[in-house]
């Protein structure tokens, strides 16, 4: 049975594995993304390389495979417009520093392997239809929660490999300021770094929170998963922020059940622990603002691939671009 390797580059974390055919995960690390663009070998893709060569490392070391050889392809998926056609990455909101590399062409010549490069969240959606929830469904959206947040669709039976920005849709016009240089996306309302940017504002502002003695007192080190571990506690701006979140996601939604007419929408990331803090709300604003005929049906799922998600959908895409060749090949 073949074996590739599946990265997931995000915003804050790089999540890597190995897995089979069958999407059985061998082995998996995950490490801070890079954020560096400078010259010498400190350039980030010779960054994401070094890291791609000691997982290899540890996974012979550990005996999960051979080396290389044992290796048929690498998947990756990264945040950002993608050049498929030439393998580059066109713009990378969350990661500036990666923009404008042709990362397909240098991972294929460091490694002489096969290398697919896709958006992050179109690498998920992947993975959930390959193996996950939705497997059996025939259209439906995946929006990943993460320092960003990411979408990608499954229209139809098949990727589509459109741009799927569903972070970068205006839902506030004039509203905050957006990594991508617009004001009021998604994004900047419903991500790990819209979470953290409404509490620390707040508290900025004087509202009493419990979240004001976290991190030794120094409320810019925060983290969205601070704010969950308060909410938890019961803190009432650590609540509403998350409550926030639900809001703009149904909102989002919404438009995009009555663009599309799908089955399901299934969320996943790094924020999907969550879950319980903004379902609610989402749920509301889905069925108060959707077409009631279009909503009857429509699914709203917890992604099944709440691990490893991106790096497997990114394996998956590799494992069908191989197949598609061989296909060619024979033909």
């Amino acid at each position: 049975m073949k074996i590739a390797v599946g990265i997931d580059i995000g915003g804050t974390n790089t999540k890597t594995i190995l897995a089979r055919e069958n999407g059985e995960v061998l082995f998996s690390h995950k490490s801070f993304t890079p954020s560096v663009k400078v010259k010498g070998d400190e350039r980030i893709e010779n960054l994401l390389i070094n890291n791609l060569k000691d997982f290899i490392h540890n996974a012979t070391a550990k005996k999960v495979i051979s080396g290389t050889s044992e290796i048929s392809g690498i998947g990756i998926g990264i945040a950002g417009l993608i050049d498929r056609k030439n393998g580059v990455i066109i713009q990378s909101p969350n990661i500036s520093a990666i923009s404008g590399v042709a990362l397909r062409g240098i991972f294929e010549k460091e490694f002489s392997l096969p290398v697919t490069l896709e958006n992050d969240a179109n690498a998920y959606a992947f993975g959930e239809k390959w193996i996950g929830v939705g497997k059996d469904l025939d259209s439906f959206i995946v929006l990943t929660l993460g320092t960003g947040l990411g979408g990608g669709l499954i229209y139809k039976g098949k990727l589509y490999e459109g741009p799927m920005e569903v972070g970068h849709m205006t839902i506030v016009p004039s509203g905050r300021y957006c990594t991508c240089g617009s004001t009021g996306c998604l994004e900047s309302y419903a991500s790990g770094r819209a979470i953290v940017d409404r509490a620390v504002s707040s508290l900025e502002k004087g509202t009493e929170s419990l979240l004001s003695k976290c991190c030794d007192g120094n409320i810019y080190k925060i983290t969205p998963e601070v704010v969950y571990e308060k909410a938890l506690d019961g803190d009432s701006l650590s609540r509403e922020v998350f409550r926030e979140v639900g809001q703009f996601l149904g909102i989002g939604i919404a438009n995009l059940i009555n663009i599309l007419g799908i089955d399901a929408v299934i969320i996943g990331g790094g924020l999907i622990g969550g879950w319980d803090m903004f379902i609610e709300e989402l749920s509301k604003e889905v069925h108060k603002r959707a077409f009631k005929l279009l909503t009857t049906d429509v699914k709203i799922l917890k992604s099944a691939l709440t691990k490893d998600g991106g790096s497997v959908g990114a394996a998956g895409l590799l494992f069908s671009h191989l197949a598609g060749s061989t296909e060619q090949t024979t033909s």
